[in-house]
């Protein structure tokens, strides 16, 4: 199956009805299908957060280690476009490459800079909350951020700026990054309609939003370590979320060259004359 997207798809309540489990048990599936290579994202991705988590103690900057952990997040998918891909010739019937490579790097270059904004917010808001004062240690802070009017303040406000950035970055990305590799369009049209998609199914876009961040917590709890499976059984998951809401579930189309059936007939008789 060749994945189009097509109009922006709403779905209703009996499609949403456990739609988000299905996500997961697909993923698992791609997971076993393929597990040395989902091994291999999995644990490059522990070894990078990793490597950021000593080199930011080694460094002096700790007190970066929690806005840096969850600005990774933010940029996490696009670190899975080869997952998305590997998913996507697991469901197809014919040879299959990325479409839009280029327009990719482009949603790359957007996503680094919203890391790169978050974490100067995160910056200017440790500076507002407790001044230009040394850094005490991480154990410190932690206890200093709990423990504290200020620190429990530093938290409800981050959380609710950090949450911001993650909730656009999320639906500019749930859908597009997926769409790039699976059609040759541009990044600000796949982020349009994944931010289009985003808002009018709104309720599934937070539930599946809560899965990830909950899974990622238990991850992150577990010193990384489950991360090396949840991370690829996430992004493939997500490669079935864009299949569903944007092909299986999507409205008719009045631009034939958008419809998902057509291009794949079209395809099928490529090959079929080759």
């Amino acid at each position: 199956m060749n994945v189009q997207p097509t109009a922006t798809p709403i779905l209703n309540n009996d499609q949403t009805n456990g739609l988000i489990q299905t996500w997961l048990i697909n993923g698992w599936k791609d997971f076993q299908a393929s597990p040395v290579i989902s091994l291999g994202y999995g644990v490059g991705f522990v070894l990078f957060c990793w490597g950021l988590v000593i080199g930011l103690s080694v460094g002096g900057y700790a007190w970066m280690l929690l806005p840096a952990l969850s600005g990774i997040m933010l940029v996490s998918p696009l670190v899975a476009v080869g997952l998305y891909q590997k998913s996507r010739q697991q469901d197809s019937d014919i040879p299959t490459k990325i479409e839009a490579p280029g327009q990719i790097i482009m949603v790359g270059i957007i996503m680094m800079v919203l890391f790169m904004m978050w974490i100067r917010a995160a910056t200017i808001l440790f500076a507002l909350f407790y001044g230009l004062k040394p850094f005490p240690g991480f154990l410190d802070l932690l206890q200093t951020l709990f423990l504290t009017q200020s620190g429990l303040s530093l938290i409800i406000v981050g959380t609710l700026v950090g949450g911001l950035f993650a909730a656009f970055t999320f639906a500019i990305t749930v859908f597009s990054l997926p769409m790039l590799v699976a059609r040759p369009i541009d990044a600000f049209t796949a982020m349009g309609k994944s931010f289009s998609a985003s808002t009018h199914n709104f309720l599934l876009i937070v539930r599946w939003a809560t899965v990830i961040t909950v899974l990622t917590l238990i991850g992150f709890m577990s010193g990384m370590l489950l991360m090396i499976v949840i991370f690829p059984v996430l992004a493939y998951a997500s490669w079935h979320a864009y299949s569903d809401v944007f092909v299986k579930f999507a409205p008719p189309v009045d631009d034939p060259t958008m419809d998902p059936a057509r291009d794949r007939a079209s395809e099928n008789k490529k090959i079929g004359h080759a």
